[in-house]
């Protein structure tokens, strides 16, 4: 019955096709078609699905669905999984090294002399790319940012991302790693590797994981199996590195926290000071400025201060943060170390740290040929003579930072680094801005200074010191022209030498400044020689070559005392005699109404003629003589009429009570060729105190005072005075002196302001000594 019912059927279907062929045939061909197309669209639709699937089920780290593999076989896939594991971790490791680049060198160049002119650190065989930096020249007047942060995901960027670096890697090393399977040919095992179809890599919130695709046929007697799909997850949080990383760098970008530290280091380290930087701002009334800073050893400085002072940079979210305190209250020191905290979180427990290990900067200035110096000004009309510096040092700096973000329990307790670099650009003192740079601004010098206008032949001078006879380095030569400017010459160098031509002018002076030594001038036209090349100075004795030098007088510090040596008082009194006058003749006597005839005068006359001299310092009745006296004078109407003061060739030390006060003002050296800057010293000692002073050889007037503390006490003292009132009758009469007391007094007080008086100091009595003794002239009371 059923064969009759389909054959029925079937015949049915034959006729009614066989009756309507002609009419549905192209109604089939487009039902086909649709079908067709809708075939397509969905096994499209499955594939997209399935890989969306895949990559979302992997990306939130649920393991994908892989084939079980028989138990003979799991050997194999466990080896296949070690050796993505490997390759993976190899990768990873390698990537974080290198600031997210398993191959750096697509991304840009690295030069290991000049890293700041690179687009990365070059830490050989490493190479880490900068995540902000300028990717302009140094010397290019201007500032374009840019950043070598690679994307993270490959959608991003198929082909620098770190997913894909990752795919590329694993595809590469696998097939190293895998080395054909052969260790399993021993044990019997038939492997047919077909080639890796693709590596998957997924970087999840906690792990990173990795999707083989590759066929691998295995046969083992007669069992068979193959493998497609190996899988494997390697815990690491490298998404919250990236982000950490990501975080600073965009810190960097935003707020310049590595140019404002670099600026702040600059300006606490600055000073009018050689052995610090120029400051960015200040001014100075010096009549010579005497410094000068090298551009080659200030960038050295910069260096140092960046290698200590980068590494106190700190992320204040992370596990390896300390806060510094200074408990004495250093409250700069305490607002530069805060200054040095980035108020950034995120990073509990994770390490973050800032290195710069020495690498060449950028470091320019607005110098000439290498040399800092303050503009200066010197104004010299009549008595009016003076100086002034404005100190405006610009700066521009460029230099890389190495950030390390550590995470010590990453793959189980051994740790792993993600390292990248930012570079820091300080341009004109300020953090750098993209866009066109404003040059320096141009230093103002006198016209007649301008090199145009130095038309001499070359003039040379050679300095050395006036002792040792050596040459002195680093001396300041300037060129005053009268009335117009002050023009800076040079610096000598370890031969004392400077050698320039100058402006050709009248009445031009060259000055000699040391910040060691005494200032001295050198007075020239150099008009009437500039035709021909000089060698300026005079002959000196232990000097042989060259023929002429210029001698500068060091400054030396040296312990001073005072003793003194006295004048002593020798005395020769006056010895006087008189008569009474007798009585006037009786004529006169009545005229002038004296009764008896007497004189209204008790003394005919008084004769006086030099007692015994008596010297104050012979004791005991000593016959010694004080020879000549250097100072005598008589004084009218005293019986102490005849005063003698005598010196005494004897040193005295000064008592406890005594101090002296001497003024030295030098007038001169020992070559009348030059002449030396104005030197004045106070010299101040109380006893045998000494006191340390500067000094420098030449040729001194003095005035000093000698004073002391000791009381002097005249006591009470009755006076008497006798005369004749009648002829052979004597009256006396008497009187009181009360006492008195003199506090204090000056005992001596000299001025030698005479050629036959100065006090010449030569540079064997200063520089070979390690103690000066002055004497004073004091008076004996």
């Amino acid at each position: 019955m059923t064969v009759k019912k389909g054959s029925r059927s079937s015949t049915s279907s034959r006729f009614l096709l066989g009756r309507n062929n002609r009419r549905n045939k192209r109604g089939q061909v487009t039902v086909f078609i649709i079908v067709g197309i809708l075939i397509l669209f969905l096994s499209a639709g499955i594939l997209y699905v399935s890989r969306i699937v895949v990559k979302e089920k992997i990306g939130t780290e649920e393991e994908p669905v892989i084939a079980v593999v028989p138990q003979v076989f799991q050997p194999l896939q466990t080896y296949t999984e070690n050796c993505l594991t490997q390759i993976g971790m190899q990768g990873l490791r390698i990537l974080g090294e290198q600031g997210g680049y398993i191959y750096p060198d697509l991304a840009g160049t690295y030069s290991p002399t000049q890293p700041t002119d690179s687009d990365g650190l070059n830490l050989e065989p490493l190479k880490v790319p900068y995540w902000h930096y300028n990717i302009d020249k140094n010397t290019v007047d201007r500032i374009t940012f840019a950043s070598l942060q690679p994307e993270l995901f490959i959608e991003d960027d198929p082909e620098l991302s770190i997913e894909g670096q990752l795919r590329r890697f694993a595809m590469e090393k696998l097939d190293g790693c895998l080395a054909g399977y052969t260790p399993f040919f021993e044990q019997g095992f038939s492997i047919n590797q077909g080639a890796i179809t693709d590596v998957g890599a997924i970087i999840g919130e906690t792990g990173v994981s990795f999707l083989l695709t590759m066929d691998v046929d295995a046969t083992l007697g007669e069992a068979k199996h193959r493998m497609e799909q190996f899988f494997v997850r390697i815990p690491l949080e490298l998404k919250r590195y990236y982000e950490t990383a990501a975080q600073i760098s965009g810190a960097e970008k935003n707020y310049s926290f590595l140019e404002r530290q670099g600026m702040e280091l600059i300006a606490i380290y600055s000073r009018v000071d050689a052995d610090l930087f120029p400051p960015t701002s200040d001014v100075g009334y010096e009549f010579f400025s005497v410094l000068s800073w090298s551009e080659v050893q200030l960038k050295n400085k910069f260096i140092a201060l960046l290698t200590s002072n980068v590494p106190l940079l700190r992320f204040l979210g992370s596990s390896n943060f300390y806060y510094a305190t200074f408990p004495e209250g250093n409250r700069l020191a305490q607002k530069v170390v805060d200054n040095m905290v980035l108020p950034l979180i995120g990073a509990e427990d994770l390490e973050i740290s800032f290195d710069y290990f020495g690498w060449e900067p950028y470091f320019k200035m607005n110098s000439e040929a290498g040399v800092y110096k303050p503009e200066h000004l010197f104004v010299n009309f009549g008595p009016l003579s003076f100086g002034t510096q404005r100190y405006e040092a610009h700066y521009d700096s460029s230099y890389p930072v190495l950030v390390t973000i550590r995470d010590p329990a990453a793959f189980a307790g051994e740790g792993y680094e993600f390292v990248f670099a930012m570079e820091s650009n300080i341009r004109n003192n300020e953090p750098a801005v993209g866009g066109v740079l404003e040059t320096f601004p141009r230093k103002v010098t006198p016209a007649s200074c301008d090199e145009e206008q130095r038309t001499t032949e070359l003039i040379k001078t050679v300095v050395v010191d006036s002792f040792t006879k050596e040459p002195i380095e680093l001396v300041k030569v300037g060129f005053s022209i009268p009335e117009q400017a002050e023009c800076e010459i040079g610096l000598s160098n370890k031969a004392g030498v400077v050698e320039s031509k100058y402006p050709a002018a009248y009445g031009g002076v060259i000055n000699f400044v040391h910040p060691e030594y005494l200032k001295n001038f050198y007075p020239i036209n150099t008009y009437k020689v500039k035709d021909e090349p000089q060698l300026l100075g005079y002959a000196v004795a232990g000097v042989e070559e060259p023929e002429k030098v210029i001698e500068l007088d060091r400054l030396r510090w040296i312990n001073v005392s005072v003793k003194k040596k006295e004048v002593k008082k020798c005395l020769t009194p006056l010895v006087c005699q008189w008569t009474t006058s007798g009585p006037l003749p009786p004529g006169l006597a009545e005229a002038a109404g004296i009764a008896g005839g007497l004189s209204i005068l008790p003394y005919r006359e008084i004769s006086c003629e030099k007692g015994e001299r008596q010297c104050f310092f012979n004791s005991k009745g000593s016959l010694f003589d004080p020879g000549e006296a250097v100072v005598e004078f008589e004084v009218d109407g005293s019986l102490s009429k005849y005063n003698a003061y005598h010196f005494l060739d004897k040193e005295v030390e000064l008592k406890e009570n005594e101090e002296v006060i001497l003024n030295l003002e030098r007038i001169g050296g020992f070559h009348e060729e030059v002449r030396g800057d104005q030197f004045f010293v106070t010299i101040s000692v109380k006893g045998n105190e000494s006191t340390a002073v500067q000094l420098v050889p030449g040729i001194y007037k003095v005035q000093g005072m000698a004073s002391t503390a000791e009381n002097i006490i005249i006591p009470l003292e009755r006076r008497c005075f006798k005369y004749d009132i009648f002829f052979g009758i004597e009256k006396e009469d008497c009187f009181p002196v009360p006492n008195s007391t003199i506090e204090g007094f000056a005992n001596g007080n000299m001025q030698w302001d005479t050629e036959d008086t100065y006090l010449v100091i030569t540079p064997d009595d200063l520089y070979t000594s390690q103690h000066l003794t002055l004497f004073v002239l004091t008076q004996d009371i």
